[in-house]
């Protein structure tokens, strides 16, 4: 799967969450990841094949016509696998005022270490870094966070009040359809069993 600059490669979207990040958020799952981590929340997002690919203008149009969030979270599946086309978006979204949070499977030093410059204009975008790959032997129940092993950067200034929280408990978002239950957040074994019953 050769990256496309125009086009975002979409696994899923959520118009609206408040577990995915500061504040009230639009989120997305980038298709693709070349980590394959044991207990993966998101194993259907793994494989490196064309999904949902949408043109980057499309899509900042699709973000910016939802007036309640204040920004981006991009998730995945690896969002620095798309990372130029991502920095097109976020040009377009950050002119609007939008905030851009973004997780990766990458250590912050492993990817500023990567010395490709889409990678560190990516990053240059970003608010909010949650880093690192997620171990399931270190599953923890943090604020945005599936493993302790995991870090958030604030490589911005702009949810500077959210450091003294990060190690605080984790939440989990449900959303109740006519015919199914969809969810996200980090979410105890249990209860993913019991959601899933239902959904079933």
């Amino acid at each position: 799967m050769k990256p496309n600059t125009r086009q975002v490669n979409l696994a899923a979207e959520l118009t609206e969450s408040i577990v995915n990040g500061p504040g009230r958020r639009y989120v997305i799952w980038l298709q693709g990841c070349p980590f394959a981590c044991p207990g993966c929340f998101n194993p259907d997002y793994q494989p490196l094949i064309s999904n949902q690919l949408v043109e980057v203008p499309i899509l900042a149009r699709r973000i910016l016509s939802i007036k309640s969030i204040e920004g981006i979270t991009y998730s995945g599946g690896e969002p620095f696998m798309q990372c130029e086309a991502l920095v097109e978006l976020n040009k377009i979204l950050i002119k609007q005022g939008h905030s851009i949070v973004s997780y990766s499977g990458y250590t912050l030093e492993e990817l500023q270490l990567l010395d490709d410059p889409h990678v560190t204009e990516l990053l240059s975008q970003l608010d909010v870094l949650i880093d690192g790959k997620f171990q399931e032997k270190n599953k923890a129940n943090l604020l945005w966070r599936g493993s302790n092993n995991q870090n958030v950067h604030f490589l911005t200034n702009r949810y500077s009040e959210y450091k003294p929280l990060i190690d605080s408990g984790g939440e989990i978002e449900l959303i109740v359809g006519n015919d199914k239950i969809t969810y996200t957040g980090i979410l105890q074994d249990e209860i993913i069993k019991r959601l899933n019953e239902l959904i079933k």
